[in-house]
This record gives C-alpha cells, structure tokens and sequence, in this order.
C-alpha cells in the first residue's frame, strides 16, 4: 500500500543540536549556555523545544560560546522553516502559476558569463 503522498523526515532542529551534543556530551545545562550567551534561560529553552526561531544575533551568540559557526545554526533554522512551509503549503503551492520557465545550466551560466564581461 503507498501513501498518498511523501512526507519528509523533519530536519534536525537547532535544539535538536543543543539537546545531543552540546548538553549531553559538553555537560553544559540551559542555564549554563543563557548565562554564558547573556540571554534568557527561557531563551534558550524555547530555541530547544522547537518554539522560538533562532535569530542571526543568537546565531552569532551561540557559536561564539559553542565554538561553533552562525552558519551552523542559521542553516539548521532555515532547513527547519522551510520543511515547516512546505507542509502548510504543500496542497496550493502547484496552483500557483509559473512566470519565469526554468533555464538549462548552459543558460544560466552564459547568462552569468554575460553579465560578469559586461560591466
């Protein structure tokens, strides 16, 4: 029996993240990381329980105290919200109409070619 339709795994969240390998393995508690990051506890738990959106300003907080990236975090966040999207959109995205076809690879890069030789 197929299902009617695919549903992705969601992603691994930012708190996902904090939960397995910076609270676990470091030994480092919530109250720890807000007190070192000079935010919240309740910050930093809602960024665990999945309920707040991490921000580029605590993207750049938690890699800092973690030795980490912001790039990390903000990448984790992104994959999250559009994973998030695409199931509250998944009935009406395919309604929506096309404006611009899709370019071939040859397109878009003699198009990028184009433009770098003509400034």
């Amino acid at each position: 029996m197929k299902p009617d339709r695919f549903i992705p795994a969601p992603p691994v969240s930012p708190g996902d993240v904090l939960r397995k390998y910076i609270f676990s393995n470091e030994g480092i508690t919530q109250d720890s990381l807000a007190a070192a990051m000079q935010v919240s506890r309740f910050s930093i738990n809602q960024i665990v329980n999945g309920k707040r959106s991490v921000t580029a300003e605590m993207a750049l907080k938690l890699a800092r105290v973690t030795s980490t990236t912001a790039e990390l975090w903000l990448n984790l966040q992104l994959d999250v919200d559009l994973y998030r999207a695409k199931l509250k959109l998944s009935e009406h995205l395919n309604d929506l109409p096309i404006l611009r076809p899709p370019k071939t690879d040859a397109e878009l890069f003699s198009y990028a070619t184009e433009a770098d030789h003509s400034e």
